[in-house]
């Protein structure tokens, strides 16, 4: 099942990655952005956080639509909807490397740009640690955007035990998700694990997807409540939201962000007026390229940033980079995404038994 207005607001919220991603190539963050209403707008983890929202409840969606089909046709078609797209995201930055063959870490740039973005060779060893999405910093430099899929590809496949728990008592989930995210919080930030497979940090966002799946569970509700406010309400209710929004998750354990991301998700779906705009033809062309730009932005901007550094200004290099990247998301989207999405669903069909798995 596809909500239109979620659509958008994921791509709205890939494009806000972008943003982020085109500030930490500068050394410091402006303060008419860093201390004003801007800063939304390059809220790049808070973006991540709607990302894990969203998978919550659009995977819940599926789940108990009549069709949701067997464990298996569900695994199929996700671990085909993320993985194959992300492998030849890893190979196209690994091409673009040898391309560019940087010299070394860049000057007057941000921190981030060469501490964790291509600061390996990509021989073939590399390559291979990276595609196997280890939790490995040093193994995800190749396109560093790839911790995100690492942990979103992880609970999508236990996902349906999450959905289960949600249909029977959402408020026991919510509490239950609550504690194993907390507890794999605290795990992971006082003992720092160096693990291959670090299990509490891909736990710690667990509650993102309960969230995503009570939002669904609970949908028609939402509607009728946000249906009964007023204008002032609403609007009063996006500023209660784009507060916390802009706060880092590193910040209060995430809860703020959360709280801030959970009411975005609800009122795109809830609020009339919004869903209409977010349906227009941009916004949801954002949607369909949403997971393609995220892939591929980065290998983009980081060799730009080699290739031009020395040549224009960094300014300019990341607007071109930033064009580069919607553009090739389009040939992306349409060359390696959707084809993969189109096979997910052929094998899953093979896989489809009778009944769902969790029942609507």
């Amino acid at each position: 099942m596809r909500i239109g207005s979620l659509d958008s607001l994921r791509g709205i919220a890939a494009l806000i990655v972008v943003a982020s991603h085109m500030r930490l190539m500068f050394p410091e963050t402006p303060a008419w952005i860093k201390y004003s209403p801007l800063r939304v707008l390059i809220a790049g983890e808070s973006a991540v956080t709607v990302f894990f929202i969203l998978s919550g409840l659009v995977l819940y969606l599926a789940l108990t639509s009549r069709d949701g089909g067997s464990y298996w046709s569900f695994a199929t078609k996700r671990f085909l909807r993320i993985y194959p797209p992300f492998c030849v995201a890893i190979l196209i930055s690994a091409a673009l490397w040898y391309l560019v063959n940087p010299a070394g870490p860049m000057l007057g740039v941000g921190n981030w740009a060469n501490e964790y973005s291509w600061h390996l060779r990509p021989v073939w060893s590399v390559v291979v640690a990276h595609l196997a999405m280890t939790d490995v910093q040093a193994w995800q430099s190749l396109d560093n955007v790839m911790w995100s899929l690492v942990i979103e590809l992880r609970l999508s496949l236990i996902f349906p035990v999450i959905a289960v728990a949600v249909k029977r008592d959402w408020r026991v989930a919510m509490a239950l998700g609550a504690l194993i995210s907390g507890a794999c919080f605290y795990i992971e930030r006082s003992f720092s694990p160096d693990w291959l497979f670090n299990p509490f940090q891909t736990g710690k966002y667990l509650y993102l997807f309960v969230i995503g799946a009570v939002l669904a569970e609970n949908a028609s509700q939402i509607i009728k409540v946000s249906q009964a406010l007023s204008g002032r309400a609403r609007l009063g209710l996006w500023c209660a939201a784009l507060i916390p929004f802009s706060v880092n998750p590193i910040h209060f354990g995430g809860i703020p962000t959360a709280v801030g991301s959970a009411l975005l998700v609800a009122l795109s779906f809830a609020d009339v007026k919004v869903r209409d705009a977010l349906t227009a033809s941009i916004p949801l062309w954002l949607g369909k390229i949403s997971y393609s730009l995220y892939l591929i932005h980065v290998p983009i901007l980081i060799a730009a940033a080699h290739l031009l550094n020395t040549t224009i200004a960094m300014i300019y290099i990341v607007a071109l980079a930033a064009i580069i990247a919607l553009c090739a998301s389009e040939i992306f989207y349409r060359t390696v995404e959707r084809p993969s999405m189109n096979f997910g669903r052929t094998m899953a069909e093979r896989l489809l038994p009778r009944r769902s798995l969790v029942p609507a």
